[in-house]
């Protein structure tokens, strides 16, 4: 709605700014050609005015100087001088004034100092030509007047006098003020010099001023011909108009119009324009408000329709899901719970309904959004585990959705039987431990067969001893061998026990150094039948983390069978290779906290780039056929990541670096409850 007012006022404000827009610029183009008509008008009768008094001072001859003053008054007292002239002047090669048609001889005047007459004592370029001078108030006729000056020589070049003819600035002015633009318009005569002749409306302030003190704006005048002026002035009234330079005389003639005034002329078209626009407005105003009624009842049914057509496909496609076996839908709606479909027999869809119905369910349902969850449920000794989908629903006709201000919303729920997949994922598990252990077998037996050896030829010295009657210390040290050498084929198969056996309900922080440790107890012998260097770093400080011993020592042992068999594998090639596996742990901190790094290294030519990001993926493997499953690592991934860590695998030098990172359990932490058996998270 709001977009269609401002629509609807848009297009006629628009209008009325574009037809003002259009009006005034044809307005300003009326105007100033007036101006120009008026400019080229005052430039030609002043271009005549210069030319009459030119002609009249060039009736004068070099002979004139020779004649007494008292001839010269009685001269210039009988001459019709042209309209304008208040006074001719003669002076002399010196500047002293000797008479004028005004004043009698005998009055000693220097006017030496007049600009008029000293461009001509000095002899300036214009010197031959009439020269016009800026306005000067008369010392003998006391009034305002351009002075057009003229030296007289002779022959030679000598000068003998000058001619000078004053024109009244007040005709000027008042002939300019008959003729100027209504207004606040401006007439002014400016010579090249920039300094204003005349000016109208008259006032003494302009007279002789600069021209850059009225018009701003106006270049040097001696730069320009003819041309659109327009500016602000001092008086702050901004005026536009025209100027046309004399193409004879060193002056421009400016016309400026007041664009104030202008604009007043055409007050009541703006008015007629305006109130048109804002019927016009009013009109698509009444016209937006209707269609948008009209769209709105429009798009209200159709939104009904769409509505119930979704409702009823909603329906069908629920009630299809509630027919796959070991799925079960509900509908929660007003704080009731629904089963979609016929309510299936046995417990687990009985508790279902019951879990989804109580209080702390909804509260969730009501506080949060759309999730995902695993929910554990156990009935006479049999434990279920069901991942359960809230899907909430927003009705497409409420302002405002449901869960808000105390509202319950209508949600989906699906609850999805997970327990038989979750067998099949730990069978899967301890399969994988299993296959490790039988890679282990050859080296396991030649663990034991050495303390075996060691254990038969210490009881048959101590049997020897015992038939020879040798002192009782002989026989204890072989008994105390024989002690020793079972206690180690005691912890190497407790070992191997712990490490075969399925993971307990709840996890206690174990030692990283002791994974490490168990691993190298397990792996050492097979290492060393291989003539690979198996290598650790334990004088670093230990790490507890929230997994497993026997977990993360399956971890390391995949890890390190894959670097046995990559250094095999390079050997085919370079028969010579030495292999090297390094473990290694190091603290790290990642976002603020504190992890265990645990690092596998190996020289075993390192991981194929084409294949470095799938061997994660469970049952994928670069291994001939029959030499390996696939699982390994897709094992090892899911156990860190169950565990809130994470597994990354890169090459380095010459081979493999895989890098595991735990959280690092604080001091005192409390016994965590198991995760969920490892291996789903590495295959889901």
């Amino acid at each position: 709605m709001a977009l269609l007012c401002l629509l609807a006022l848009a297009l006629p404000t628009t209008f009325a700014y574009l037809t003002l827009k259009l009006h005034a610029s044809h307005e300003t183009t009326l105007s100033t050609a007036a101006s120009r008509k008026l400019a080229l008008a005052l430039t030609s009768h002043f271009d005549r005015t210069v030319e009459s008094v030119e002609t009249f001072l060039g009736g004068f001859s070099a002979g004139f100087a020779s004649l007494t003053p008292d001839e010269i008054f009685d001269y210039l007292q009988g001459l019709k001088p042209p309209q304008g002239v208040i006074q001719i002047s003669f002076i002399d090669a010196s500047g002293q004034f000797i008479a004028s048609s005004l004043a009698a001889p005998g009055k000693m005047m220097d006017l030496s100092d007049r600009e008029h007459i000293k461009v001509h004592l000095k002899g300036e370029p214009w010197q031959n030509d009439i020269f016009l001078s800026k306005p000067v108030k008369g010392r003998i006729s006391g009034t305002w007047s351009i002075q057009f000056s003229k030296a007289l020589k002779r022959i030679d070049g000598k000068l003998v006098g000058v001619l000078v003819a004053s024109y009244e600035i007040s005709s000027f002015i008042s002939f300019y003020d008959s003729l100027r633009p209504d207004g606040r318009g401006v007439v002014a005569l400016i010579g090249n010099d920039g300094i204003i002749r005349a000016v109208a409306p008259g006032s003494d302030q302009f007279d002789g001023q600069p021209a850059s003190r009225l018009f701003e704006n106006l270049p040097a005048p001696d730069t320009l011909s003819e041309g659109i002026y327009s500016g602000g002035e001092p008086d702050g009234i901004r005026r536009s108009g025209y100027y046309v330079h004399s193409s004879r005389y060193p002056f421009l003639v400016l016309v400026a119009t007041d664009d104030a005034f202008t604009a007043a002329q055409s007050s009541g078209f703006r008015l007629a324009v305006m109130g048109l626009s804002v019927a016009l407005g009013l009109t698509l105003l009444a016209l937006a408000a209707f269609g948008l009624r009209h769209w709105q009842l429009q798009s209200a049914f159709r939104e009904q329709e769409l509505q119930a057509i979704a409702r009823h496909r909603e329906a069908k496609v629920l009630q299809a899901i509630s027919r796959v076996p070991g799925i079960t839908v509900l509908h929660i709606e007003n704080g009731r719970t629904t089963q979609i479909g016929r309510e299936e027999a046995g417990e687990l869809p009985r508790m279902i309904r019951e879990r989804v119905a109580t209080p702390q369910f909804l509260a969730r349902v009501k506080d949060g959004d759309s999730s995902v969850s695993l929910e554990h449920f156990s009935q006479e000794g049999a434990e279920f585990e069901v991942e359960v989908v809230v899907a909430r629903l927003e009705e497409r006709d409420e302002r405002e959705p449901r869960g808000v201000n105390g509202k319950m919303p209508t949600a989906v729920v699906f609850a999805l039987d997970e327990t038989a997949k979750r067998m099949e994922q730990n069978k899967l598990y301890q399969m994988s431990k299993m296959a490790s252990l039988g890679e282990l077998v050859t080296g396991l037996a030649h663990e034991i067969n050495q303390p075996l050896g060691v254990i038969r030829l210490a009881a048959g010295n101590a049997l020897a001893g015992l038939r020879k009657g040798p002192p009782g210390q002989h026989t204890t040290e072989k008994l105390e061998r024989i002690i020793r050498q079972v206690a180690r084929m005691k912890a190497i198969i407790d070992h191997m026990r712990i490490f075969g056996r399925h993971s307990t309900p709840t996890v206690e922080p174990s030692s990283a150094l002791a994974a490490i440790a168990g691993t190298v107890q397990v792996l050492g012998t097979d290492m060393r039948l291989g003539a690979i260097e198996l290598s650790t770093d334990t004088s670093v400080e230990d790490i507890e983390v929230p997994c497993g011993q026997e977990q993360l020592e399956q971890v390391l042992i995949n890890l390190v069978l894959n670097a046995r068999d990559a250094i095999g594998a390079r050997r085919e090639s370079e028969a010579d290779v030495a292999g090297r596996i390094d473990i290694a742990l190091a603290p790290a901190v990642i976002d603020g906290r504190r992890h265990a790094s645990v690092t596998v290294r190996d020289n075993g030519g390192g991981i194929p780039t084409e294949v470095i990001e799938k061997i994660f993926q469970p049952f994928f493997t670069t291994k001939a056929p029959g030499q390996g499953t696939g699982l390994g690592l897709s094992v090892s991934f899911g156990i860190i990541r169950e565990y809130g860590g994470a597994i990354s695998a890169t090459n380095v030098g010459d081979g493999a670096q895989f890098t595991i990172l735990l959280p690092a359990v604080e001091p005192g932490a409390p016994a965590a409850d198991a995760p969920d058996p490892p291996l789903a998270a590495g295959l889901l």
